[in-house]
């Protein structure tokens, strides 16, 4: 398995917009090839949200990236966004 951490650091007055982009939930990754879970971690302080998604591989996760539908999916994207992005991938190593 592989998992993406999306990292970003979000102003408080963004974080509303921020929400209402991800209200959805991934709903749309279900029918995405080796797609797993999907996350939208909201901080309990602080300005750090992190975007979750587990997958059945990298190879999976790096088509998805490279995908129509990938783009489909950031296409509303504002270019101008205070959002500050750390992308962070990983090998799963053991889970329960």
């Amino acid at each position: 398995m592989y998992v993406s951490m999306n990292r970003l650091r979000v102003p408080a007055d963004y974080q509303p917009h921020l929400e209402r982009a991800f209200a959805s939930g991934g709903e749309g990754m279900k029918e995405v090839p080796g797609f797993l879970e999907f996350l939208f971690l909201a901080p309990t302080e602080g300005d750090e949200y992190i975007v979750f998604t587990k997958w059945n591989s990298e190879e999976d996760f790096k088509k998805w990236t490279e995908s129509e539908a990938f783009k489909r999916a950031h296409a509303g994207s504002n270019p101008n966004s205070p959002v500050k992005s750390d992308l962070r991938n990983y090998i799963v190593k053991a889970h329960s």
